[in-house]
């Protein structure tokens, strides 16, 4: 059931899809005091193991030291090249790619190549940038601000939910696009189900019913929940998981945490996904894929759980294929309408997505809005 049962006002208005000056309150207010999912830690379980990225503007190095894992601004102090431009690989050291200055895991200078040429030593001024790491189930998340809550203040009441990413659940696949659209355009399509007849004809194909759906709609974070239809996929993925050793809910579960963030869940996946902006109108989608490898150890499991990470996999990109097609148009009748928008009661998500960009930007509303409304 849904909790608003009349439309609500779209609070942002196109300009925030496409500003300079929001997009930069955005990074400020939104992005640098979130805890951001980067990787799992099978991409780093070995000593020396690295990954790169470029967040949010800032080059960022992740890497293995012997069993702890650390962040680093991805740039040499010395004359300021990236340590790497390799996206991951392994080294016994970390040294820069210019100049061979090598760094302990304290981010400290270690060996300098004719060190006597920098006397007297600026120890201080030499040091590379490091960021806070901490780690959910399977997931490496990375904090680009030097103080602020820690990963589980942050993730909050869905804590214990994405500690359920690892154990059971096997890493199958990350993959990333980016799009040619405001990030808040790929967010806000994850957090409504009225396109699912219109995108996703052969995958969803229709929306669900009013009386078996349900929306949690909370400041930090929303939720939705459903039963999927009694399809064979359905029984099918039961079948697997009581096979696996895991118990069946049948329930399909999206919780996007603001304000990037979205979890989501069946019986046998579970998928991480991020949507991180890369400029006023482009913007990068990464997703982490998951899928039941169960409890018990057979070689008929191991089979199963193979032949369900290969489906399910391709299941998943289907769908993420099939979201890609409207983004750019989306973003392009942003740039030209008049229009004020409106939100429907499936889209009431996006309402509460809005309030909180607008509350933590601190941007003025220009119209009036139809608040929450509980008939149920």
């Amino acid at each position: 059931m849904f909790t608003n049962q009349h439309y609500l006002r779209h609070l942002l208005r196109p300009e925030h899809y496409t500003s300079e000056s929001h997009y930069r309150a955005e990074l400020d207010h939104l992005f640098l005091p979130a805890w951001h999912p980067l990787a799992t830690l099978g991409d780093l379980a070995r000593p020396g193991d690295f990954l790169t990225f470029d967040l949010l503007e800032t080059p960022i190095l992740l890497r293995n030291f012997d069993g702890e894992l650390r962040a680093f601004l991805n740039v040499c102090p010395h004359r300021h090249s990236k340590l790497t431009e390799k996206q991951r690989g392994n080294s016994p050291r970390l040294r820069c790619q210019y100049h061979g200055w090598e760094y302990h895991q304290d981010g400290g200078t270690g060996k300098i190549p004719d060190a006597r040429a920098f006397r007297p030593w600026d120890r201080e001024n030499s040091c590379l940038r490091r960021f806070r790491v901490e780690t959910c189930g399977d997931l490496v998340f990375v904090n680009l601000s030097d103080t602020g809550v820690t990963l589980r203040e942050w993730i909050g009441p869905l804590w214990e939910l994405w500690q359920s990413y690892g154990g059971s659940f096997r890493h199958a696949a990350t993959w990333e696009q980016d799009f040619p659209c405001n990030w808040k355009v790929v967010l806000e399509n994850s957090l409504e189900s009225y396109h699912i007849p219109q995108v996703h004809p052969k995958t969803f194909k229709d929306f669900s019913p009013e009386d078996i759906s349900w929306h949690e709609l909370d400041e930090k974070f929303t939720s939705y929940k459903t039963i999927p239809p009694n399809d064979f996929a359905s029984r099918a993925q039961a079948w697997i998981a009581r096979r696996l050793g895991h118990p069946v809910t049948n329930e399909y579960w999206h919780r996007n945490l603001h304000p990037h963030t979205t979890g989501a869940s069946l019986d046998t996946v579970r998928m991480m996904q991020c949507v991180f902006p890369t400029g006023p109108t482009t913007c990068r989608y990464r997703a982490i894929f998951f899928t039941l490898r169960g409890q018990r150890r057979s070689p008929f499991a191991w089979v199963l759980s193979r032949i369900l990470r290969s489906i399910a996999t391709s299941v998943a990109k289907q769908i993420f294929a099939e979201d890609a097609t409207i983004y750019q148009g989306v973003q392009k009748g942003m740039a030209a309408s008049p229009h004020t928008g409106v939100i429907g009661t499936r889209e009431e998500r996006i309402y509460v997505f809005q309030k909180y960009v607008l509350d933590k930007c601190r941007v003025r509303r220009e119209l009036p809005i139809v608040e929450a409304t509980h008939d149920r």
